[in-house]
This record gives C-alpha cells, sequence and structure tokens, in this order.
C-alpha cells in the first residue's frame, strides 16, 4: 500500500475521531476491520467488487488499495453529503473505483457486471434483499466472497441474513463491529 493510501485512510480515521460524525453520517470500518477487507480481497483476487454502503469511502479505499491492476470496485450509497466526501477520497487515490449514488435496491437491477466479491455495510435490515436482489438478476459468480459489517453489533437487524450467512458456512470474526465472511457456491 502506497503512502497517498496510508495517508488517505489516517485522513478519514481522524474525520471519524474528531467527533464530525456525531450525527452517525460519516461512520466507518475500524482498522481491523479495514484490514481484513484489505486480506480477503488480496487473497481472492477478484475482477470486480460490490461494495453497498460507501459512507466517506474508507472501506472502499482498503478494497480498492488490494485489487490488482485491471480489476475495479463499484460502491453504491444513497447519502449526497457522503457521496461528495467520497468523490473527494476516491479522486485523490486514484484506485479504480466506480460510485453510483442511489438506493441500492434500485441500482442493483442496472449494473452490468458479475461480481466475484460483495461488501455489506448498508441499511441493515437489507443485508439479505442486497443478496437476494444480486443473485435474482444474475449479478453474482459461482464462488462470490461476500462480506458483512456490523453482523455482532447490529444482530438484531439482520436475523434473516444471518441464518443465511450460516447456511454458507460463514464466520463472524469479532472486530469492533462484528465481520460476517462466506462463499456463496450455489447460485
Amino acid at each position: 500500500m502506497n503512502k497517498v493510501i496510508k495517508d488517505i485512510l489516517k485522513e478519514q480515521e481522524l474525520i471519524n475521531v474528531n467527533g464530525i460524525n456525531q450525527k452517525g453520517n460519516y461512520k466507518i470500518v475500524d482498522r481491523k476491520t479495514g484490514e481484513l477487507l484489505h486480506t480477503f480481497i488480496k487473497a481472492k483476487n477478484p475482477k470486480n467488487v460490490l461494495e453497498i454502503g460507501t459512507s466517506i469511502g474508507h472501506s472502499g479505499i482498503w478494497i480498492a488499495s488490494a485489487l490488482n491492476k485491471g480489476a475495479k470496485l463499484i460502491t453504491l450509497d444513497r447519502w449526497n453529503e457522503r457521496f461528495e466526501k467520497a468523490l473527494i477520497f476516491f479522486k485523490k487515490s486514484k484506485l479504480n473505483i466506480k460510485f453510483f449514488e442511489g438506493n441500492a435496491l434500485d441500482l442493483i437491477p442496472k449494473l452490468n457486471v458479475k461480481f466475484d466479491a460483495v461488501f455489506l455495510d448498508a441499511t441493515k435490515s437489507e443485508y439479505l434483499k442486497y443478496l437476494e436482489l444480486l443473485m435474482k438478476h444474475k449479478k453474482l459468480k459461482k464462488g462470490v466472497l461476500v462480506m458483512a459489517d456490523n453482523t455482532i453489533s447490529h444482530a438484531d437487524k439482520m436475523k434473516d441474513f444471518i441464518e443465511f450467512a450460516k447456511t454458507n458456512d460463514a464466520v463472524t470474526i469479532d472486530t469492533e463491529a462484528g465481520l460476517t465472511v462466506f462463499v456463496i457456491d450455489s447460485i
């Protein structure tokens, strides 16, 4: 990871620490989760990654900085204020990131890509809906890597998703909020 990327990640962490996120608008993944995302993406070596829930682009930078040349991250978020901040960081990073503003449930059917990996960090009660929509519209490759944040801290809001994850031999890692990881072999 180069110095520019490291500096961007530090800057984003400082925004979060300095209380700018008091209303929760800029919540970002903790460093351990970021490092795990980076590691899982490096290991998977995906061509196309989908992130649902961008915030200010922190997890997107972790993910995109792990991608090999020619691979890309597509990230979706519905909050304009977050969209504007994330775009600044994405432009600075010069990573291959495509950002779409809007509700993921509306945007997913319009995407013209099949994904090798997906990171979920948006409306917690909709995690399973996102996956079901991706499967319905044939947007996932067989063996897709699924990573989902907040699966410990917000488990009560995503019981259906957690049950689905368990049927796919998911592993939940005890990060600040909980990161659940699994592979879907049958699409």
